[in-house]
C-alpha cells in the first residue's frame, strides 16, 4: 500500500508558510516523528490528514485554505480538490477525536465496532470485497493518471494550434487562443470543402496584415466607339482631294496649290502688280482667274486638316496616359492580384500597338496638309481590320480591369468586412487541416474521461457494498474487553471500565457509573486505549492504515508516559506509516531513542524513518509567526536534553548582534531555559534562580555581581518554565535588554566553565 512521501502544496493555512512546487520534499517515511512548541501548528498539520480520513475539508480549518499530498505510487490527494480515496486508510488521533468520540461529562463514549465471530461469511466477503476495492483504486488511480495525459495533450495540442495559427492571423492586441480554436474546431469540423491554396493563404494574410484600408483606384475611361470613328474620319479625310480647283498648273502640278494661294494672298494684300518671281504683269484678267480658283473652299479644308491634326494629336495623348492610368500590382488588394497580371500586361501591350497605330495616321495627315490638293499615300496607316481587332481587345481589357478596379474599391468600402472573412477563411483552413489529429486528441481524451468515471463508479460501488456489509456485521460489544484491558494496563488498576450500552459505551468506577469527570491522566489512559482499540474495527487492517498520532499524552508522570509511548509505539509498529506529532520532549526522545537506528540504518539499508521539526520564525519585514516544517537539528536529534539546540540559538544570537534573527521573538525565554539548564548542574538544590546566582558568585568570586544583573532582570521578567514546549511567548524584554542577558549568560558560563563553554560552542557550530 502507498504511503505519503510529500506535502505538494499548502496554502492559506493558518500560521504555516505556503508551499509549492519548488518547496524541498519533506521526505515522509514509514515511521515519521515531528516534533514543534505550542502553537507550532501541530494541531492544524493533524487536521490536514483528518480531512482526508473524512473526505471532506475539516471544519476547523481556515477557510479558503488549500493543500495535497503526495503518495510514493504518484497519485495526489487534498482539499478542496480530491479529498475523496484514502478514508479507509488514514485514523488521526487528536484533541477534535477525542472531543467527537469521548464526552466525559457524562461518561459515555462512542461505539467501536468489531467484526462478530457469527458473521465469518459476510465478513470473508467483506474482506473480499476490502480487495477489490484496493484493486479498483489501483484502476481508478491509473485511469485518473491516463486522462490527465490525455487531457495534458489536447490542451497542449489546443494551445500549440493556436498559437500557430495566431501567427497567421496578425491580430495585433487581440489574441486568438485555445478556447478560440475549440469553437472554430465546432464550426467547421463537418465542413469538407477545399482548404486555402498557398497562393489565397498568402492572399488572406496580406489582407490580415493591414491595420487600414488601402486607396481607392479611378476607374479608365476607354471610348472603342470614338476611336474608330476618328480612325475612320482620317482616313477618309486622307484620302479626299480639291477636285474642283480650274487651274491648269494646279491640275497639272497639284502640290504648288498652297504655294500658288498663299503668292495670290501676297500680292493682292500688298498691292503688288507685277510677279515677285518672274517679273511680269499680272493681267487683271489672270488675277480673276485665280480669286475663283482660289477660293474659301481650299482655306476650309486645310483648316479642317489643321484641326483633324490637333484632335490626333491629343488622342495619341489620350491613349498613351491610358497606359499610365492602370494600377500597379501593388496599389490593388492582394486577393485581386492573381490574373490582374496577365490582363494589364496585355492591356500595356495594346495602349502601345494603338498609340503606334494611330501614329501612322499623324503622319499620313502630315502629308496631307503638305498636299491637301492630292489624295495621300495610305500604305503606312494600319489596316482597319487590325486598328478594330486592336480597339475591342482594348475595349474588352479595360472592362476587365475595371472590374478588377471595382472589386477592390468594394473590398476598400468594406473593409472591417472584408478583413473578417481573410481571418475566417484562415481560422478554416487550419481548422481542416487539422481536423482528423483534432478528432483523434479529442476521442482518446473523451474514451480515457469515460472509462475514468467508470472506474470512479465502480469504487463508489464498492464502497457502498462494503460499508453496506459492516453495517450487517458489526458489534460493538468485543471491543469493551479490548478497551479495559489496555486501560489497566496503563493505569496499573482495573478500577476505572468502560461497559457496551445500546449506543455505545458508559465509562464506570468499581461496576457503577463513574460520578464527576476523570482525572487529566485518567482521560489520557482511556482517550488512547480508545483509539487504540478502533484501529482495526470495522474490519480494518493494520499494515494498510496510515496513522496519526498528536500528543499521545497529557498530564502523565514520567512512568505513565514512558508506558504510553511504549504502547502507541508497539501497537503501530506494523502500520503501513505512522506520524507522531508532539510538542513534550520526554515524549518526543521517547520516539526519538527507538526510531533512531530507522533514521540512520547500516550501510546498504534505506531509511525508514523521518525527524521533522516545525521550526516558528517572524522572518524579516513580516508581521506575524510562520512555521515551516524542516529537518530536526542534530543537537535535538542526538541529546535528551534541548540544552545543546537551545544554546546553538542563543550562540547565533550573540555572534551576530547585527544580523535580523528570525528566532529574537524567543530569545528571553530561551536564554532563562540555557540558565536554568546550566544553573541546575552547577548550584544544585532550591533557592529560585536568584539564590543560585548568589550561590555561584559565593563559589566563584571572579564574577562581576553587576554584570548579572541583567540576569537577575531575566528572572524577574520570566516566569520558571521546566519544558521547551512553553518558549513560543512573547516576551516584554526589550532587544538591548534581551542582547545584554544572552552577553551576560556567556560571561558567567565561560569564567565558571571555559571548557564546557568552548565544547558547547564546537558541537554547535
Amino acid at each position: 500500500m502507498a504511503i505519503v512521501s510529500n506535502i505538494k502544496s499548502l496554502q492559506g493555512m493558518g500560521i504555516y508558510a505556503d508551499r509549492g512546487a519548488r518547496s524541498p520534499s519533506l521526505k515522509f517515511r514509514r515511521y515519521n516523528l515531528v516534533y514543534g512548541f505550542n502553537g507550532s501548528g501541530k494541531s492544524t498539520l493533524s487536521r490536514l490528514f483528518a480531512s482526508l480520513e473524512a473526505g471532506r475539508p475539516h471544519p476547523k480549518l481556515p477557510v479558503g485554505g488549500t493543500f495535497e499530498v503526495a503518495l510514493e505510487d504518484g497519485s495526489a490527494f487534498g482539499c478542496p480538490t480530491n479529498p475523496v480515496g484514502l478514508e479507509q486508510r488514514i485514523l488521526v488521533f487528536n484533541s477534535d477525536y477525542i472531543e467527537q468520540n469521548l464526552q466525559w461529562a457524562v461518561g459515555r463514549a462512542n461505539p467501536v465496532f468489531y467484526i462478530g465471530a457469527d458473521q465469518a461469511e459476510a465478513a470473508n466477503e467483506l474482506t473480499k470485497v476490502e480487495r477489490d476495492i484496493i484493486k479498483a483504486d489501483a484502476k481508478k488511480e491509473s485511469a485518473s493518471i491516463t486522462e490527465k495525459a490525455a487531457e495534458k495533450t489536447l490542451v497542449s495540442f489546443k494551445r500549440e494550434r493556436a498559437k500557430s495559427v495566431a501567427s497567421r492571423l496578425h491580430l495585433a492586441n487581440r489574441k486568438y487562443e485555445a478556447p478560440a480554436l475549440a469553437k472554430d474546431y465546432d464550426t467547421w469540423k463537418d465542413d469538407y470543402g477545399p482548404a486555402l491554396t498557398d497562393d489565397e493563404l498568402k492572399v488572406a494574410e496580406d489582407t490580415c496584415r493591414l491595420a487600414e484600408p488601402m486607396p481607392r483606384l479611378e476607374m479608365i475611361s476607354f471610348d472603342k466607339a470614338t476611336i474608330v470613328a476618328a480612325y475612320r474620319f482620317i482616313v477618309d479625310v486622307c484620302g479626299q482631294s480639291l477636285a474642283t480647283v480650274a487651274l491648269d498648273e494646279v491640275q497639272k502640278y497639284p502640290d504648288i496649290l498652297l504655294w500658288l494661294k498663299q503668292g495670290h494672298e501676297y500680292h493682292e494684300s500688298h498691292g503688288i502688280a507685277d510677279c515677285l518671281l518672274c517679273g511680269n504683269a499680272i493681267s487683271p484678267e489672270r488675277r480673276a482667274v485665280l480669286a475663283a480658283a482660289l477660293d474659301d473652299r481650299v482655306d476650309q479644308f486645310v483648316a479642317r486638316l489643321n484641326k483633324t491634326v490637333e484632335r490626333l494629336g491629343v488622342l495619341i495623348d489620350s491613349s498613351t496616359k491610358m497606359g499610365t492610368q492602370l494600377p500597379t500590382l501593388d496599389d490593388l488588394a492582394t486577393e485581386f492580384r492573381i490574373g490582374f497580371r496577365e490582363v494589364r500586361e496585355t492591356l500595356l501591350k495594346d495602349v502601345r500597338l494603338l498609340v503606334n497605330q494611330l501614329s501612322t495616321l499623324q503622319s499620313v495627315l502630315f502629308a496631307k496638309l503638305e498636299r491637301p490638293a492630292t489624295p495621300a499615300d495610305m500604305q503606312e496607316i494600319a489596316a482597319e481590320a487590325d486598328f478594330l481587332s486592336t480597339a475591342e481587345r482594348l475595349d474588352a481589357g479595360f472592362a476587365t480591369a475595371n472590374k478588377t478596379i471595382s472589386a477592390h474599391n468594394q473590398a476598400v468600402t468594406n473593409f472591417a468586412k472584408h478583413k473578417a472573412a481573410a481571418e475566417a477563411s484562415i481560422r478554416r483552413h487550419f481548422i481542416i487541416d487539422c481536423r482528423d489529429d483534432y478528432a483523434k486528441t479529442a476521442k482518446e481524451l473523451n474514451d480515457a474521461t469515460v472509462q475514468h468515471e467508470a472506474e470512479v463508479k465502480n469504487v463508489a460501488a464498492l464502497r457502498a457494498q462494503a460499508n453496506e456489509l459492516r453495517q450487517k456485521i458489526r458489534t460493538h460489544g468485543p471491543a469493551a474487553g479490548v478497551i479495559n484491558r489496555l486501560i489497566a494496563a496503563y493505569l496499573g488498576h482495573g478500577e476505572l471500565t468502560i461497559n457496551p450500552i445500546d449506543d455505545g459505551y458508559e465509562l464506570q468506577r468499581h461496576g457503577t457509573p463513574i460520578t464527576g469527570v476523570p482525572s487529566e491522566g485518567e482521560k489520557t489512559a482511556i482517550a488512547i486505549s480508545y483509539f487504540l482499540s478502533s484501529i482495526e474495527a470495522d474490519n480494518r487492517k493494520l499494515s494498510n492504515l496510515i496513522v496519526v498520532v498528536d500528543d499521545p499524552v497529557s498530564s502523565l508522570d514520567t512512568k505513565a508516559l514512558n508506558f504510553a509511548c511504549s504502547l502507541v509505539r508497539s501497537r503501530l509498529e506494523k502500520a503501513a506509516q505512522v506520524f507522531i506529532l508532539t510538542h513534550n520532549l520526554q515524549c518526543m526522545n521517547e520516539f526519538r531513542k527507538a526510531w533512531k537506528g530507522k533514521v540512520r540504518p547500516p550501510a546498504g539499508k534505506e531509511p525508514t524513518a523521518t525527524f521533522l521539526f516545525i521550526d516558528v520564525t517572524i522572518p524579516e519585514g513580516q508581521p506575524r509567526r510562520t512555521s515551516t516544517i524542516i529537518e530536526m537539528s542534530k543537537l535535538l536529534r542526538e541529546y535528551d536534553s534541548e540544552y545543546h539546540f537551545l544554546f546553538s540559538h542563543v550562540l547565533r544570537f550573540v555572534e551576530q548582534p547585527d544580523v535580523y534573527d528570525d528566532h529574537g521573538y524567543m530569545m528571553p525565554n530561551v536564554i532563562r531555559r540555557v540558565l536554568d539548564v546550566f544553573l541546575a548542574f552547577k548550584c544544585p538544590g532550591g533557592g529560585g534562580l536568584p539564590g543560585q546566582l548568589d550561590k555561584l558568585c559565593v563559589d566563584y568570586p571572579e564574577l562581576d555581581r553587576e554584570q548579572l544583573a541583567a540576569l537577575e532582570r531575566l528572572a524577574q521578567v520570566e516566569s520558571h518554565s521546566d519544558n521547551i514546549d512553553d518558549l513560543l511567548s512573547f516576551s516584554t524584554m526589550t532587544l538591548e535588554e534581551t542582547k545584554g542577558a544572552a552577553a551576560a549568560l556567556f560571561q558567567t558560563i565561560s569564567r565558571v566553565d571555559a571548557k564546557h563553554f568552548e565544547r558547547l560552542k564546537s558541537l554547535c557550530r
